[in-house]
């Protein structure tokens, strides 16, 4: 995944961003319930998928603690906004094929919970972990960093290509560069197309209401953003981000939680994630026997549980 403490992860071959819209009734609250416990049991169990991330996000403004910049828009629409973001990779397009081949009970399910899933497709390279101080590659959604994705919409007289430049030469490193930010990961986003078919479920959007890349940003806490924000990076940065971003949509992410990572299911993905925090609040270690798991699985296989120092 490229990871800058990891050089013999695989490479992957394309990574799926997601935006998640509830069903239209659906109180936030059902909405995670469902997803974080009935719906992740699902994808982590198919054949191809390589990682799953799951974020939990947020546009209310009493969350949302990114720098704002005049001219440039900081928050969709109410009808574009969204309450999740999973983030899945595939080291291979044959191990595309093979999940989409074998998920049809997890595409069925959308509709559930569900009325709008964008995939954002970002291929091979154009996806990059541009630093990683975390020493957390496989979030168990308890850490207390402050979170940001940021959703990135070019101007009209910006070609693509200085756009994926300008993200990828200059905004993200800059950004990775100030000593109080402790991850940046960023996408360049395909055009959308339909990669993943959940029937009955809104999967594409007018390209002036599309996305064309994403950074995930983690800082230690808030006191850190603080000092981000009047950095010298973010001071160099203003001028740039205005000239090329139409818009920075900064959802907060709430949670961070792995379901795959690797090629290796987690607690949360077979469990779900309500079930993980319980036995993790208990300290119930009988439930992370690899006899245990192999009740919930087809065949008997080792679950993940991230032993990293929480924070």
């Amino acid at each position: 995944m490229g990871r800058d403490d990891d050089a013999a992860a695989p490479a992957d071959c394309l990574t799926l961003v997601m935006p998640l819209k509830a069903r239209a009734g659906m109180t936030r609250h059902d909405f995670y319930e469902y997803w974080l416990n009935a719906h992740v049991t699902l994808p982590a169990r198919f054949p191809g998928i390589s990682s799953i991330f799951l974020h939990c996000v947020s546009f209310d403004e009493s969350d949302v603690t990114w720098p704002q910049l005049p001219g440039v828009s900081h928050r969709p629409p109410a009808e574009d906004e969204f309450e999740g973001v999973p983030e899945a990779t595939f080291v291979t397009m044959e191990g595309l094929a093979e999940f989409q081949a074998a998920s049809k009970v997890q595409m069925d399910d959308g509709i559930n919970f569900l009325q709008e899933l964008i995939a954002y497709a970002s291929i091979a390279d154009h996806t990059q972990t541009v630093s990683d101080h975390t020493e957390t590659p496989a979030p168990d959604g308890h850490d207390s960093f402050v979170r940001h994705l940021l959703f990135l919409r070019r101007r009209d007289d910006v070609s693509v290509k200085d756009f994926r430049s300008f993200v990828a030469d200059t905004l993200a490193p800059a950004i990775a560069a100030s000593p109080d930010v402790l991850k940046v990961r960023r996408h360049l986003f395909e055009e959308v197309e339909t990669t993943l078919d959940h029937p009955g479920v809104r999967q594409s959007r007018p390209l002036n209401r599309q996305y064309q890349a994403a950074i995930e940003a983690a800082i230690q806490d808030q006191a850190a953003l603080d000092r981000f924000k009047t950095g010298n990076e973010w001071a160099d940065l203003k001028g740039q981000v205005t000239t090329h971003c139409e818009a920075v949509h900064a959802a907060r992410v709430s949670r961070c939680i792995t379901t795959k990572f690797q090629g290796t299911i987690t607690l949360a993905g077979v469990r779900g994630v309500a079930v993980a925090d319980v036995i993790r609040r208990f300290g119930a270690d009988s439930q992370l026997d690899d006899e245990v798991s192999a009740l919930f699985l087809h065949t008997p296989t080792h679950v993940l549980v991230e032993t990293a120092e929480r924070h």
